[in-house]
């Protein structure tokens, strides 16, 4: 009773500090049309097919994800043998139909957002796993690495050079210096 009393007494004083527990939710996307199994394997039934596209939510306790079989749907039953709740995964699809994305439906939207871009896709591989190399343009920026921490332009004659500022998690800053809108220098 100690115990409940604690963790609501406990709930309560983060709310009133609005203290908030944010988990990250993880999304497969299909790239391909794809069938839908009740098991990890091809030998278990087909229980479904999704189109190209298709956005599922891949269930918080599921964090396997370079295995070849993603799990796309769970429920808790409770065990009999061992008196304790349990995930069972109820659907699973092939790690190769489709990319798996962490984070929130944000993410979801920029994978759509650079893979329709018509950018090559050498650069679109780069910007998704977050990296940026010269000759890149200001988008292609943007979306590898998001908005910059401070911008600083100057006007020289025709040419418009700017100055983008990433602070790091490290206390490090990167400077990337774009000429007429194309990265030209990292440092």
């Amino acid at each position: 009773m100690i115990a409940r009393t604690q963790m609501i007494v406990l709930a309560c004083i983060m709310l009133l500090l609005g203290i908030v527990v944010e988990t990250q939710a993880s999304y497969f996307v299909f790239t391909k049309k794809g069938n839908v199994r009740s098991g990890p394997g091809t030998r278990y039934r087909v229980i479904g097919q999704l189109a190209k596209e298709t956005i599922a939510e891949i269930p918080h306790g599921f964090t396997d994800y370079q295995s070849k079989w993603i799990a796309i749907d769970a429920k808790t039953v409770f065990d009999n043998k061992t008196k304790a709740k349990k995930v069972v995964y109820t659907k699973w699809v092939y790690r190769s139909l489709g990319v798996v994305i962490q984070g929130d439906l944000d993410e979801v939207d920029k994978y759509f957002a650079v893979k329709e871009s018509g950018w090559p896709k050498e650069m679109q591989d780069l910007i998704l796993a977050g990296k940026v190399v010269v000759g890149m343009n200001s988008h292609m920026v943007y979306y590898a690495w998001g908005k910059p921490d401070a911008v600083n332009e100057s006007l020289k004659l025709d040419d418009q050079k700017e100055e983008w500022v990433y602070k790091r998690p490290d206390g490090k800053t990167r400077h990337l210096y774009f000429e007429d809108d194309i990265l030209e220098t990292i440092k």
